[in-house]
This record gives structure tokens, C-alpha cells and sequence, in this order.
């Protein structure tokens, strides 16, 4: 199902306008979240996923830390219906713990008090909060009388907030979160809170693949304004063949991560989950194909390129995210070897 015509609009006018305010702040303005809530942007789910991550591509163009919070926003309520919003209130995600984030069981120190009903006190901190500084509710991964297990806490005087000074995805609310004796209630499996917390972080890896394709756009958008029709010794720039090659080399790898992203959307549907090595396939393709097309970005915009506060300078910090966040590029890649050479041991 497509993105509601009133969002559409919203995120393709609106958004750019204020994401260098975002971005230079590292905070998105109260008003905006609240028109963001007053249009359910945070409630997607309810036209399909499709639409979740088209709202991701374009909030992408011209700020993919909005993008990050539309993402994280929706896909915690993925197959969980009572955790469903209707876009008034927004998700927080709050996995990594302060002695690193990749080995999550290894580090996990937070600690949940469980009752005979589920309810909970928690007690820990955490680190990289994915929307902690704007979040109404706040998923935690905490170790439970059965081992890792998740929890919904909603926001209350327990949970201290502070947002991290990060290089890329300004605004997106990533944060430091201390929680000190935190009322919250299981809502998953006793035990099985990492397994549970990394179906939720392959719906994110997955959605870096949105978020790359929008950071490719919001290139060619800029090169198309800035760059492409300046005349360079009596030529357009866009005539020069090394900066056709340039294009086409974006041009083709967008194309064949489009047609992954509908190819594993229709996967989703079909199967009612996502799965693991499409989402790993799509970070790891993220990651190269938006820190390429931001480096052909700054390359062929020349001095423009190298200047602080314009949409290429960030959208260059932006992509750099992509081969961290979520776990780093190399664990990911563990992860997709492991699996193909057990997959062609067959033929041998």
C-alpha cells in the first residue's frame, strides 16, 4: 500500500527545509515531532510495510537521521500487536550497553526484577538509545530470572535521557539511557530477549537499504542543482565522460538495490517475517553504495562539496552510520559468510 498522499507531501516539502536546523541542533523541534505524530508517521504499519519504508527512502533525501526515527518509530511493532501504535506515541530501542554493542550478550549488565505477572523493575544503563530522547515508550533488553529478555517501560522520572553529540545521524535522538528502578512489563519470551532484539535490528539493517537509497537521491538531486549544468571549458560537466561513468555507477547500483528492496518486501509478506540475510545483504550494500555516491557527491560539487552545513556535507556524515550502526559492517559480514559456505558445501 503506498504512503498516505498528506505524508507524502509532508516529508518531501516540509522536511527539508528544517533538516539543517536538525541536524546543526541534534535535536528535531518539538513542533515538527508533533505534526510528525499528528500525521501517524509513527503508525505506518497500518498501510503495509511498503509504506513504512518509503517514508524512510524519502525523509532520506534530506535528512536520514528523520529517516532513523521513522524506521525505529514503526518496526518494533512488527508483528506484535500490543505493542501497535496509531502514531500518536513514538518507540524507543534500547539494545547496546556502555561495554560495547556488537557482542550483546557478553556486555549485558542491565537487570530486570521480574514479578509473578511480568511487571518489572529495571535497573542498568544504555548506550546509542535509538530515539531515547524523544521516546514515549522505550523497548529494553535487560537479563530476566530466565536470562535476556524484553520489556516496555513508558517514559517516567526512572529514565534519565541524555542525547549523545554524534557526527552522523544528528537529531535522530540517539542517546544515553540510565534507568534507576524503571516500572516495565515483559513483553517477550523469557530468555530469548537477544534472539527477539535481533529480529527487531534485522528490520532496521533492512531499512539502511531505504535509507541509502534516499541518501542516493538527495545526491543526484544536489548534483542536478549545483553541478551537472556548470560549464567547465566550454562543456556541461555533465557531458565529461568520467562524470557520466560517475552517474552511471549510482544510477546502476541504485536500480539493483530497488529491485532487492521489492524482491525481499514481497518476502516479508509472503513469509510474515524478514529474513536475516536479506537484512544483512542490505546493510552491507548500504553502506558501500551511500559512502560512494557521497564521495562522487563532494568530488564533482568541488568546493561546494567541502563546505560546512550544506546537504552533501551532511548527507557525506550520514552514510558513514551505515557501516556501524546496526552491528559493525564486519561482524555482518561474518554472518552472511558463515551462511554461504554452508550453503555451497552442498556441491561439493
Amino acid at each position: 500500500m503506498s504512503l498516505p498522499e498528506n505524508v507524502y507531501d509532508f516529508l518531501l516539502n516540509e522536511l527539508p527545509k528544517i533538516a539543517p536546523q536538525i541536524d546543526r541542533d541534534n535535536e528535531v523541534p518539538k513542533s515538527f515531532l508533533e505534526k510528525m505524530k499528528e500525521l501517524k508517521i509513527f503508525g505506518l504499519n497500518k498501510y503495509g510495510i511498503e509504506a513504512v519504508y518509503q517514508a524512510i527512502k524519502l525523509s532520506s533525501r534530506s535528512s536520514p537521521a528523520v529517516g532513523h526515527i521513522i524506521s525505529i518509530g514503526n518496526i518494533v511493532s512488527i508483528g506484535r500487536e500490543g505493542l501497535y501504535s496509531d502514531g500518536s506515541f513514538l518507540f524507543s530501542l534500547n539494545v547496546t550497553e556502555p561495554g560495547g554493542g556488537t557482542d550483546i550478550k557478553s556486555n549485558l549488565k542491565t537487570e530486570a526484577d521480574e514479578r509473578e505477572d511480568g511487571s518489572a523493575i529495571i535497573n542498568g544503563e544504555k548506550v546509542f538509545g535509538s530515539n531515547a530522547q524523544y521516546g514515549d515508550k522505550f523497548i529494553i533488553l535487560a537479563k530476566g530470572p530466565e536470562g535476556p529478555t524484553l520489556y516496555v517501560a513508558d517514559r517516567q522520572p526512572g529514565i534519565k535521557v541524555e542525547p549523545m553529540d554524534l557526527i552522523s545521524f544528528r537529531g535522530s535522538g540517539i542517546s544515553r539511557v540510565y534507568l534507576k528502578n524503571v516500572r516495565a512489563l515483559r513483553i517477550g519470551t523469557p530468555g530469548r530477549g537477544i534472539r527477539e532484539a535481533l529480529e527487531l535490528i534485522n528490520y532496521e539493517r533492512f531499512g539502511y537499504g531505504l535509507i541509502a537509497l534516499g541518501i542516493v537521491e538527495g545526491v543526484l538531486m544536489e548534483l542536478e542543482s549545483h553541478a551537472l549544468s556548470k560549464k567547465i571549458f566550454g562543456k556541461e560537466l555533465g557531458e565529461f565522460q568520467s562524470v557520466k561513468w560517475m552517474i552511471a555507477e549510482m544510477e546502476t547500483k541504485m536500480e539493483l538495490l530497488n529491485s532487492f528492496v521489492d524482491v525481499t518486501i514481497e518476502k516479508i509478506r509472503k513469509n510474515g517475517r524478514i529474513d536475516p540475510i536479506d537484512a544483512a545483504i542490505s546493510k552491507i550494500v548500504a553502506g558501500e553504495l551511500a559512502q560512494r555516491a557521497t564521495w562522487i557527491g563532494v568530488q564533482l560539487l568541488g568546493g561546494k562539496g567541502l563546505t560546512y552545513g550544506t546537504t552533501i556535507e551532511r548527507l557525506t556524515r550520514d552514510a558513514r552510520s551505515l557501516d556501524i550502526a546496526g552491528g559493525a559492517r564486519e561482524v555482518v559480514l561474518d554472518f552472511i559468510g558463515d551462511y554461504a559456505i554452508k550453503k555451497y558445501k552442498q556441491f561439493f
